[in-house]
């Protein structure tokens, strides 16, 4: 089987990559556009430009709305072996990956499929879509999962839109919508619904939730559902920190040891010091462990405000409580969520 190249030098290509070799393909090294901005290689492989591809399979794992770009730029170098990796294909490869080398959890679907007779259980089960006046327009159709409604972020700021929901509404945040991104959703439905089961998507990604992983959820037998994980390299805080001001990350580990002990830190050092992100903001939970998540992670985001006024303020680094919420929700789910069940679910983009 001849080597083939990944399209892409980032979290996603890194994944598929190991994915790749984890089922007998032999992966020779990156490719991308050009090398600005690029590193010179991921873990022991060469990041390429396109310009010095050889004859290859190439995958294309970079985000889909980039995909037919992507394409047209390997036709012009005459490249027409590649496969675009898609939404399902890059579930298939890393699920693959994360059973085998990792252990995570997936739910077994013929365990809890619904049979015939048996009745679903009962239970308000709401995913709550996050929207703002700043989305960009999208091409293609949109099908997200029963039980999805929609929420304006960031209401108190701007005109309100057309959704079931505004996230000024009761108890809120809505007004720091420009640190706390698609957070002030959550944190509206942290303290405004009393749904059976909670769950937090964004207008152009979505978990698909099946109707397993529902029943899990309503009767007990699964406590949260997450998206598959990054798969970053050399580690958490780096991938993070391509993006974000470090400052950020300090301010969040004395919060985490200022409100709850230096053992808090710890952990949150050494999940940093891992390899995986559960990027996004998502996930899906039952009342009680969506609840002590939040409970948990925007009192140490209210303290970061304090500790990086200064920061928030300057507009490349004005996200800071949305981008670490990401690096809290893995830390969270590394550590407390030993006591949970937990999951992994089928993410999906619309573009």
């Amino acid at each position: 089987m001849k080597p083939c190249f990944v399209y892409g030098a980032q979290a996603t290509a890194h994944g598929i990559a190991k994915a790749l070799e984890r089922e007998g393909r032999k992966v020779a090294g990156y490719v991308v556009t050009d090398m600005a901005g690029n590193p010179s290689c991921l873990e022991d492989k060469r990041v390429i430009p396109v310009s010095r591809l050889p004859e290859a399979k190439i995958y294309v794992a970079v985000p889909e709305y980039l995909h037919r770009e992507i394409a047209g730029i390997l036709e012009e170098w005459g490249r027409r072996d590649y496969i675009c990796v898609d939404s399902e294909l890059e579930y298939r490869l890393m699920k693959s990956y994360y059973q085998g080398e990792r252990g995570l959890g997936f739910l077994p679907e013929e365990s809890v499929a619904l049979t015939e007779g048996k009745a679903p259980r009962r239970g308000l089960l709401r995913i709550y879509v996050a929207k703002s006046l700043h989305d960009k327009p999208l091409q293609g159709p949109v099908f997200f999962p029963a039980g999805c409604v929609t929420v304006q972020a960031g209401t108190a700021l701007g005109a309100a839109m057309a959704t079931d929901f505004h996230d000024n509404e009761g108890e809120n945040i809505s007004d720091r919508n420009g640190c706390y991104d698609e957070l002030t959703v959550t944190y509206w439905a942290w303290k405004n619904s009393k749904a059976a089961v909670k769950g937090i998507a964004h207008y152009r990604r979505c978990l698909m939730i099946t109707a397993a992983e529902r029943e899990a959820l309503l009767e007990g037998s699964l406590d949260v559902l997450l998206p598959l994980p990054f798969l970053c390299w050399p580690d958490s805080s780096m991938q993070y920190g391509r993006y974000n001001t470090s400052k950020a990350v300090e301010a969040m580990l004395e919060a985490l040891s200022m409100l709850y002990g230096s053992s808090e830190r710890e952990g949150a050092v050494q999940v940093l010091s891992g390899d995986i992100i559960y990027n996004y903001n998502m996930l899906i939970a039952r009342q009680e462990a969506f609840d002590a998540y939040c409970g948990w992670m925007f009192p140490v985001l209210e303290q970061v405000e304090r500790l990086c006024a200064t920061e928030i303020k300057a507009e490349q680094h004005s996200r800071i409580c949305g981008h670490l919420g990401e690096l809290l929700l893995t830390i969270y789910m590394l550590t407390h969520g030993r006591k949970l069940r937990i999951a992994h679910g089928k993410k999906k983009w619309f573009y």
